[in-house]
């Protein structure tokens, strides 16, 4: 992997031979940083993709497609996200439109009623599914602060926003210093450097945005009722000191833990007891916050039994640990998904930038740190993260 700077823009570069090149433009812009505006962040990621000050929307699109490549954007609670892989000989061309999104993007004011009412939809389609609305409250008796909205905000937040809004948003955090462009495939580095100094050419670097404050709160249960009949759900919700070790090391109690196959849940809540069909288990987390989310769902009649059989088989692994052939099937599992990450450019392209603007484990480092992990460790891991500020979460 190399670094270099372009006029205040870091760049991270890692060559992956074959015929294609991924690019993630990412900028400290996440929901995290909407401040009272919920989801103003992720609106304006919709805005860069609906025309700049040469391009309309349509031409812009047609532009993306002409590459034959992958054009995309992501928001998350701490970065959002211009994606696009393309072949090699595409890059120069997929760098300025990039950069043009970046730089240039119009926000009209027609253009921005129209698409609110596209993220107004997208957030209503959200809330139809009844264990979305269950982890979003869940998620709201866990944080407050900057973390409270979800990604997409509400419907109330997002009818609010508007033009001046946007604009002051993407001029404030669509800077070269609180951005990282990283570059990942068969391009050589000559020509990503020759590439990247002829099209970002602004030499506002400016500063990086400053990291908004986050709080847990301390927890406890949330219960929600539905009119819909049939299922229930169960979301529990756990914080995790933001160490990266620990979070990996957690990572890998999930995995025995959680949700494939040959995990405890699975085998205990659907093989055994014939309770539930949908069990997951998965890790979210960013600078200074970690989450562990268990969930669930059954009938109405069994979510009490459902709810305390997930409780005994985390408290059991706690207490008993585990066993050597899971640990080293969790290991395995693992490595291998390290490996279909390795085989992603667009993937690793992402994970690169989170690294670099905030201190998250390239994919190497967290597979050196996994691989250094003790069963040891991994047990002491779970049992900590089991004292961590937890809600649990009944939707019936």
């Amino acid at each position: 992997m190399q670094r270099f700077r372009c006029r205040g823009l870091e760049v991270v570069y890692q060559h992956y031979p074959g015929r294609l090149t991924a690019i993630s433009l990412s900028a400290r812009a996440g929901a995290r940083y909407d401040g009272v505006s919920p989801g103003l962040a992720h609106l304006t990621e919709h805005m860069l993709f609906q025309g700049t000050s040469e391009t309309d929307q349509l031409t812009l699109n047609k532009r993306a497609a002409e590459l034959g490549g992958e054009h995309n954007a992501d928001t998350g609670y701490e970065d959002v996200s211009l994606l696009f892989e393309v072949f090699n000989e595409d890059l120069e061309e997929a760098l300025a439109l990039l950069a043009e999104q970046y730089y240039d993007s119009r926000i009209d004011a027609k253009v921005l009623a129209k698409e609110r009412r596209v993220v107004i939809e997208e957030i209503r389609g959200r809330l139809e599914d009844p264990s979305e609305r269950l982890y979003r409250r869940a998620w709201t008796r866990l944080f407050s602060g900057a973390l409270a909205s979800p990604v997409a905000g509400t419907v109330s937040s997002v009818r609010k926003i508007e033009v001046d809004q946007v604009e002051a948003f993407r001029r404030k955090h669509l800077t070269h210093a609180n951005s990282v462009l990283s570059i990942v495939g068969g391009a050589t580095i000559k020509d990503v450097r020759r590439f990247v100094r002829k099209i970002f050419t602004r030499t506002d670097a400016g500063s990086p945005v400053p990291r908004p404050a986050i709080a847990f709160r301390r927890g406890g249960e949330c219960h929600m009722r539905s009119t819909e009949r049939g299922q229930a759900y169960v979301t529990v919700l756990i914080s995790l000191p933001p160490d990266p070790r620990h979070i990996l090391a957690t990572g890998v109690a999930l995995d025995m833990i959680g949700t494939d196959p040959d995990s405890r849940l699975f085998q205990e809540l659907r093989e055994k007891m014939g309770l539930s069909y949908d069990v997951s288990a998965h890790l979210e987390w960013g600078p200074d916050w970690s989450v562990a989310t268990i969930s669930s769902s059954s009938s109405r009649a069994q979510v009490d039994r459902l709810l305390r059989e997930m409780q005994r088989v985390c408290q059991e692994a706690a207490d008993s640990g585990f066993a050597a052939d899971e640990f080293a099937r969790a290991r395995k599992k693992i490595r291998y998904r390290n490996a279909m990450l390795a085989e992603s450019r667009l993937d690793q392209a992402g994970a690169l930038a989170e690294s670099a603007l905030w201190g998250a484990p390239t994919p190497e480092e967290a597979e050196r740190i996994v691989a250094g992990l003790s069963q040891e460790e991994v047990e002491a891991s779970w049992r900590r993260t089991l004292t961590g500020d937890t809600v649990v979460a009944v939707l019936r």
